[in-house]
This record gives C-alpha cells, sequence and structure tokens, in this order.
C-alpha cells in the first residue's frame, strides 16, 4: 500500500506523508485481491476513484462489497496486490511514502461499526472531537436537531433503538472532516425520515470529499453515483 501526494514539500524534509482530511483523496486499485481462509472474496480488481467522486459498490451479499468498503477506507489490507492513495495540493512532481496513518484521515461507517454503549450521544461527540474535527461551519447539534435525536442526548448509546444507533454513527461519519468517506449499507435500521435527513447530509459534504457508498442496489443509499463498481 501507498500513499501518493502531490506536493512542493521541502524535498529534504522527511518523506513521511499524511493525508490531509481537509483535501479528497484519490484512490488507485491495482490488481487487488483478498481472500478468507480458502475462499476468493475479491480476485485482480483494478479501479480508478478519482478525488471528489461519489462511487457505489454494488454486489449480493458475499460478494465482497464490505471487504472492499474497508480496504478503500484503509482499515484492511489486501491479500494480494496494490491500492494508492493519491491527494493534489499543487502543480510539482508527486512524491510516495509508505502509507501509516490512512485510516486516520479517513471516516468508515458501516453494520459492524462499533460505539462505546455506555457512552451518551453528548459524550460521544465529544470524545471524538478530541481526535478529529468536523467540516467547518458545521455544528454536529444542528444534524442532531434535524434527525431528532436532540431529546436523546443524555441517554447511553446502547439504550437506543437501532435506528437512533444508525444516526449517530452516521452523524459521525459524514461530520468529520475527512479526505474520504466510506458507508456500507448506510440506510439499514432507518426509517423515512431518517433516509431523508441522510440524504441531506450526504448532498451537504458531496463537494467537501471522496465518498464511497457499499450497497445491495439500494437506491436510497447514495445519490447519482459518479462510478458503479460492480461485483460479482
Amino acid at each position: 500500500m501507498r500513499l501518493t501526494k502531490e506536493s512542493s514539500a521541502d524535498p529534504f524534509e522527511s518523506n513521511a506523508m499524511e493525508l490531509n482530511p481537509a483535501i479528497p483523496c484519490a484512490i488507485s486499485l491495482i490488481d487487488v485481491s483478498h481472500r478468507y481462509g480458502n475462499s476468493d472474496v475479491i480476485k485482480g480488481l483494478h479501479a480508478n476513484i478519482q478525488a471528489g467522486e461519489h462511487v457505489v459498490i454494488e454486489g449480493a451479499n458475499g460478494s465482497g462489497k464490505s471487504t472492499l468498503g474497508r480496504i478503500i477506507a484503509g482499515h484492511l489490507t489486501c491479500t494480494s496486490g496494490e491500492i494508492q492513495w493519491h491527494q493534489k495540493e499543487s502543480t510539482e512532481e508527486h512524491s510516495a511514502s509508505h502509507l501509516d496513518d490512512i485510516a486516520l484521515q479517513t471516516m468508515l461507517m458501516g453494520p459492524a461499526s462499533t460505539l462505546h454503549p455506555l457512552l451518551t450521544i453528548q459524550e460521544l461527540l465529544t470524545f471524538h472531537s478530541e481526535f478529529r474535527t468536523w467540516w467547518p461551519g458545521l455544528n454536529p447539534n444542528d444534524w442532531i436537531r434535524d434527525c431528532g435525536l436532540f431529546n436523546h442526548l443524555h441517554s447511553p448509546f446502547s439504550t437506543l433503538s437501532s435506528g437512533m444507533q444508525q444516526r449517530v454513527k452516521l452523524l459521525l461519519a459524514l461530520a468529520t472532516q475527512s479526505a474520504l468517506v466510506v458507508l456500507d449499507e448506510p440506510c439499514v435500521n432507518l426509517d423515512a425520515h431518517g433516509i431523508d435527513w441522510y440524504r441531506e447530509c450526504l448532498q451537504h459534504i458531496r463537494s467537501k470529499t471522496t465518498i464511497v457508498v457499499c450497497s445491495n442496489d439500494k437506491k436510497e443509499d447514495h445519490l447519482a453515483p459518479t462510478q458503479v463498481i460492480r461485483l460479482a
């Protein structure tokens, strides 16, 4: 895995580079494969995602959507092949370094994502903001009100309904300034109001970052995509 970043940095500085969460990143998948035991989940995948694209990964259950989403977000190392993340800051020749903290500058949200069950929504927001920043000009409390969670700010996460928990996870994923946002089945457990709220939030950040959505062919999961990657 490599992180490639077009930069005008001092050539005598360390070549260890990090993604800038304020700049959308592009992703190159080069002959990417992944196995679980003796089973090939993804095999020989080639794809290019441009910075700022809204990409949908489609496929049936077991096709490897969630696995590919985790690989793209930097939360899982592919069995073979190469993945590169690119950011452009200037027209200078790009330099490269091995990836160290891609997962710290991206956001991944899916059914397997977990939050501390005993922390309240307010405590989760406060704790999260100690490590990551919100999009400039965005107040997460406004989104809390819009999605109907304001009266539950002091409720432990474990006491919330599955739909409420999903809204909290989506809030953290979408409100956090990130170079890349990967969402796996984002509308699971959401009612009609929750889906409308999610799509409004998605529209709000669409021009700010690169978005990848893993979906079981559910149109409510995403906006009009710029690219669809279909897995068999």
